[in-house]
């Protein structure tokens, strides 16, 4: 049963994009959890999660490695029994790697997006394309009214926050938008597998919402405003600005040096 549910978890991991490198940290923490559930007589759903933590430390000595171990471990839990694990760890999701995408790529995925027959459903897509947001969100809006923050168009409902970047949004908000109220119908479940008809399994959602991160970044807004309207942590964000500076170096030396 255990290697069973470990190689579904190692496909899932694969489908949505992590790295080689990264999925291997992931199932050896797995199978650290299963030495600790044998060592003390534990069943997945039924462990202490303080003594998990005792016996994890007792191999990763570091707190990003315990951290990472633990990301991987409530991956593997809520993937193969639905189980939230509410260890007292502050476990950041920042090991996937970023991946970005094109201009080019993005723009091709909106012109498919528009060809939709159902209005909403185009709507929804392209918020999903240029915001990152989940369909569960987009559907959770409902009714919405676009705000302006010193003129830049935002969404600001509850916790879900985007600043309005973007013109291809603007317009299609426009096509349901009614005496300033922004209306959508939207089947979270319809809508997402319309989402990876279009772009295929390339990119998973999380990849088009880091997406939207870094253009916030590459426009200049400061850390806490981009942690605060992308929904990303602010150690996913410290990282996003690190691959935005490590490019910009790139193509400085690209420019500087290519014809020596």
């Amino acid at each position: 049963m255990a290697d069973r549910k470990l190689k579904d978890f190692e496909n899932y991991l694969e489908k949505e994009g992590y790295s080689q490198n990264s999925i291997a940290t992931y199932l050896r923490a797995v199978e650290k959890f299963y030495l600790f559930l044998r060592f003390y007589g534990f069943k997945e759903k039924k462990f202490d999660e303080d003594k998990l933590i005792s016996f994890l430390s007792s191999t990763y000595k570091t707190s990003g490695s315990l951290k990472t171990a633990l990301s991987g471990i409530r991956k593997y839990l809520s993937f193969a029994f639905g189980i939230k694990l509410s260890v007292s760890v502050d476990v950041e999701d920042d090991f996937k790697d970023f991946i970005l995408i094109e201009e080019d790529k993005l723009r091709e995925f909106y012109e498919r997006a528009v060809k939709s027959r159902k209005k909403d459903t185009k709507v929804a897509l392209v918020m999903m394309f240029y915001l990152g947001l989940k369909p569960s969100e987009i559907a959770k809006l409902k009714n919405f009214t676009v705000k302006y923050i010193d003129k830049v168009p935002a969404i600001d409902e509850g916790k879900i926050k985007r600043l309005l970047i973007d013109r291809e949004v603007i317009e299609v908000l426009k096509e349901v938008e009614a005496n300033g109220v922004v209306t959508l119908s939207v089947n979270p479940n319809s809508l997402k597998v319309t989402f990876f008809k279009i772009t295929g399994k390339a990119f998973s959602l999380n990849d088009f919402k880091e997406n939207y991160a870094y253009r916030l970044i590459k426009r200049g807004l400061p850390v806490d405003i981009v942690v605060e309207f992308s929904g990303l942590s602010l150690d996913r964000v410290s990282y996003l600005y690190r691959f935005f500076t490590l490019k910009s170096k790139q193509d400085i030396i690209g420019e500087k040096l290519a014809d020596l």
